[in-house]
């Protein structure tokens, strides 16, 4: 059986390398038993400049980011978008889409700094926006934890050395994806995993004349 292509828009190697854990570690279900992402899925990266509209909405943010990818490189395509939301400011979203410029101005150092940021409550949300032309598709995955004390781990990957997921024993994620075969432990938590999968499952479920 060929593979589907999947055109990835993203330069971020971070990205590419939680990709090629999912491609390698994690299956969907086939008539036949499951079967590895990587067998039925293959993934091209491209990089493009994309509109990333400053809202709180992780939705609006990914809705107009994969109708820019699908603009630029004029195939189907997917991007994704991450942010966290607190969760006493849940209702405003935020910081959600705002989490990157937040991120970049601060640092972690003094994102961690910020009055009552220690020890929230969090959800990291990540949105895959899949646009085939017609129609952008929009798959969500959140995972719950709370905010470190301070920057921990060594993987510096956006927001992973300050987010302490739920079921990362008081591990950052960073400091989980630094240990032995740590990164596929990260990807079982991760809420892009999550969305990622969401967007496989689609996929195989809507198209199946694909995977015959």
């Amino acid at each position: 059986m060929a593979k589907i292509p999947i055109v990835y828009c993203t330069g971020s190697s971070s990205k590419k390398e939680e990709w090629q854990t999912i491609s390698q570690h994690f299956t969907l279900p086939r008539p036949s038993g499951e079967v590895s992402v990587g067998e039925l899925f293959e993934a091209s990266f491209r990089g493009a400049s994309l509109r990333e509209p400053l809202l709180c909405d992780l939705h609006a943010v990914v809705r107009e980011k994969a109708i820019s990818a699908y603009e630029a490189l004029r195939v189907p395509c997917i991007v994704e978008h991450a942010g966290l939301i607190f969760h006493d400011l849940e209702a405003h979203s935020y910081p959600g889409g705002l989490t990157q410029p937040m991120w970049d101005a601060l640092t972690a150092e003094g994102f961690v700094r910020m009055k009552g940021i220690a020890g929230a409550r969090v959800t990291a949300k990540a949105i895959v926006g899949y646009c085939d032309g017609l129609k952008v598709h929009l798959f969500q995955g959140e995972t719950q934890g709370v905010i470190s004390e301070s920057p921990r781990g060594l993987r510096d990957f956006y927001w992973d050395n300050v987010f302490c997921p739920d079921d990362g024993g008081g591990r950052t994620y960073s400091e989980i994806a630094d240990e032995p075969d740590g990164l596929i432990a990260k990807m079982h938590l991760s809420q892009s995993k999550k969305a990622t999968m969401a967007f496989l499952t689609h996929r195989v479920e809507n198209e199946p004349q694909l995977f015959t």
